[in-house]
């Protein structure tokens, strides 16, 4: 099902039109995802782990060198660049330029997303909502964690604010346990980004979580409310 509720348009001033926007504050984690896919190949949970792994490590392999592909069913990966180039022979600068990967679902999987059954949810305070996760260290986008370096959240809504003891920034694993980032290591604290220094953390893969009270109105939301952004980030050194 997909919960979603209804914003005003603020663009432009004085539309009185909405945009729906779809609540993230649970998600189908990897063990689940394991478990089902089992079931539908009529293999165990291990056998399943291994053909996540090899479909993950061709794909991997094939954008490393450039190649666009197609997995028939689910959808079409191709690469792009984004960021300004200064004369039509410039170089490529990975200061200002980043390659991109994008997807492109196939009919099957649009047409299965588009059969979801809808609830609007009444009376809903706008939230935080994440468009991306930025490893400072290796400039991954949505990809990777590095402890002890750098990592910056970009979104909506995210500023960390509001007393209750859920509001913070969450790390969190394929079992469920959670790593909160120490106030004191969120850098920098903004409505559309967040800076902080990744915790130590276990190797192995990791959803953040922003859990926040602030509205950009003048009051803080009375609950909080919270946004997982389900893109695994990988650690590969503690």
């Amino acid at each position: 099902m997909i919960d979603y509720y209804l914003v005003q348009n603020k663009v432009p001033v004085g539309s009185t039109a909405y945009h729906a926007v779809v609540t993230h504050t649970e998600g189908l984690d990897q063990n689940n995802f394991v478990k089902m896919l089992g079931e539908v190949l009529n293999i165990n949970e291990g056998e399943a782990k291994r053909v996540i792994a090899g479909i993950g490590t061709v794909a991997k392999n094939l954008l490393s060198q450039g190649w666009s592909f197609k997995i028939e069913g689910i959808g079409s990966f191709s690469l792009g660049i984004t960021g300004a180039f200064s004369s039509p022979d410039a170089s490529f600068n990975p200061a200002v330029n980043k390659i991109t990967v994008h997807f492109l679902a196939d009919k099957e999987l649009g047409a299965a997303a588009r059969s979801a059954s809808l609830n609007r949810l009444h009376g809903v305070e706008q939230g935080p909502i994440i468009d991306s996760v930025e490893d400072k260290s290796s400039g991954a986008i949505d990809g990777k964690l590095s402890p002890g370096h750098g990592v910056q959240i970009s979104g909506k809504d995210i500023k960390i604010a509001g007393a209750d003891s859920s509001v913070g920034i969450h790390l969190i694993d394929e079992t469920g346990n959670a790593v909160s980032v120490p106030a004191g290591d969120i850098l920098e604290n903004g409505p559309t980004k967040l800076l902080f220094i990744c915790p130590a953390l276990s190797v192995g893969k990791y959803t953040i979580q922003v859990t926040t009270q602030y509205s950009p109105g003048s009051k803080e939301l009375a609950h909080s409310r919270s946004y997982i952004f389900n893109a695994p980030l990988t650690v590969t050194t503690p």
